[in-house]
């Protein structure tokens, strides 16, 4: 199929070389140009804007970082949309919220364009390996249609319902991961300051009922070592709690444990830890503290 795919970004690139490498014609755009450069060297065509690729391609993919940037790329009067031939079809694998998923839908099917909500959970591993979580909101046909592609770079896909499903597939995820993360770092930095060996405690929760990926993640491969090194920023963290505090006003649902999650990651972007992995919301709680969760050990 010519596909087209914006956005190459942390899931984004590796996404699209997925796509490129099972032997599809693909077409790339990212506003700095050079961080398509990898891909166009393996014969991926490169577009001058993000209207030309879609008028171009007979399946358009994005995955950009807030529901503002996505709205601007894709609603304006010069964007995809607006430029995407009718009978095509758009897929957002970003994260964002069904009410941003519901307008580009709209304005989809007003060209006779089809639309699926597609954000993705597995990281960049999971990207490059092809084994994301993908969860899509839209119509039954339109699925149909590109469910070969998303099994190219998913290895757990889910048609979820509706438009907007996949989004609110994607949000109850991360609220999820959200609230994890703020009730390790509670947890170890009480630990931390009565006196705790915290990589002992470490091994010892992680063979007990409390022991999770989060744990593990989190903890054992982050806060252990203080190695803050992005894979996944606290500001992209805090900005998918928001939406999922926009959610439960909007479903008439209580979300206290998402409310403190969510003020947690708030003081973290406060404090000049947004552009850190989400394992650095502990540096909150360790300042209010005075301690550190540290290993004694070697590091690994």
């Amino acid at each position: 199929m010519k596909l087209g795919y914006i956005g190459m970004g942390t899931m984004g690139l590796p996404m699209a070389a997925n796509l490129l490498a099972a032997g599809h014609e693909l077409t790339v755009y990212n506003r700095t140009s050079t961080r398509a450069d990898a891909l166009v060297e393996k014969g991926a065509a490169r577009a001058e804007s993000a209207a030309e690729l879609a008028a171009a391609v007979e399946v358009t993919m994005l995955c950009l970082a807030t529901p503002p940037v996505c709205e601007e790329v894709l609603l304006g009067p010069d964007g995809v949309i607006a430029a995407m031939p009718a009978g095509t079809l758009l897929i957002d694998f970003s994260s964002n919220g069904p009410d941003t998923a519901g307008r580009c839908d709209e304005a989809a099917a007003a060209g006779g364009v089809g639309f699926l909500d597609a954000p993705v959970s597995g990281g960049p591993g999971g990207a490059e390996d092809g084994t994301l979580a993908i969860m899509v909101g839209g119509r039954d046909d339109d699925f149909a249609r590109v469910a070969p592609l998303l099994d190219i770079m998913g290895g757990a896909v889910h048609h979820m319902g509706g438009v907007g499903a996949g989004s609110v597939a994607k949000i109850a995820n991360q609220l999820i991961v959200g609230t994890s993360l703020a009730v390790l770092a509670e947890a170890f930095v009480m630990a931390a300051k009565y006196g705790l060996d915290v990589r002992q405690l470490y091994e010892v929760l992680m063979a007990s009922s409390s022991g999770s990926k989060a744990m593990e993640r989190n903890v054992g491969g982050k806060v252990l070592y203080r190695d803050f090194s992005p894979d996944f920023s606290v500001d992209l963290l805090s900005k998918d709690l928001g939406l999922a505090m926009d959610l439960a006003r909007q479903t008439g649902t209580r979300s206290a444990a998402g409310a403190m999650a969510d003020m947690l990651l708030r003081e973290a972007r406060a404090l000049g830890h947004g552009g850190e992995d989400i394992a650095a919301a502990v540096r909150v709680l360790e300042d209010l503290a005075g301690t550190r969760v540290e290993s004694r050990g070697e590091s690994g």
